[in-house]
């Protein structure tokens, strides 16, 4: 292979990062049921230095009602800021994760994923475990019924828990749907 050459420009585009409620009690009842019983399933093999299921719950109990809400928030977001008013959207992945004292996640991003985030159960009080964004220079504190959403491929990671509250969030990653043509 050739050399590759790499040129980064400052460009005037902004960048969003969407923050919105969702209190539904019985759906994050079931939806914390289902982490606990699913045990961890990556044994902190992934960019997630904690708890965390397999890739795909996103057909179990709670996480059902929540793939609802992701699919008409990012369907909402992709008409209004990015004027895709036909575009069908699927959740690609979904997982739980429990962060202990001093858990935390590896910057990385979601390519090619359209829309990613994070939604939030359960937040320790100054815990330190924010959610930041290196190349926008920011971080936002989470609350509990929280829902963060961002570009697939913005680069975010999860700062340790300082807390010996548990925090327990559910990521996903959101995808266009394609219909089959036959």
């Amino acid at each position: 292979m050739d050399k590759i050459i790499q040129h980064n420009f400052k460009t005037i585009k902004p960048q969003s990062i969407f923050v919105t409620d969702v209190v539904d009690p019985v759906m994050n009842e079931d939806i914390v049921k289902v982490i606990r019983k699913s045990g961890d399933k990556q044994d902190y093999k992934t960019n997630v230095k904690a708890y965390m299921t397999d890739w795909d719950i996103s057909n179990k109990p709670g996480f059902k009602q929540l793939t609802k809400h992701i699919i008409s928030i990012t369907k909402y977001l992709s008409e209004k800021y990015y004027h895709r008013k036909d575009t069908k959207l699927r959740i690609d992945n979904m997982w739980g994760m429990i962060y202990k004292r001093d858990e935390y996640a590896m910057v990385h991003d979601h390519w090619p994923s359209i829309w990613s985030g994070v939604y939030y159960i359960n937040v320790p009080d100054n815990g330190g475990s924010d959610l930041y964004f290196p190349q926008l220079k920011t971080s936002l504190s989470p609350k509990e019924n929280q829902m963060i959403i961002f570009d697939g491929y913005l680069r975010h990671g999860v700062k340790p828990n300082k807390s010996n509250k548990e925090r327990i969030a559910v990521s996903f990653n959101v995808k266009e749907a394609f219909q089959n043509r036959s």
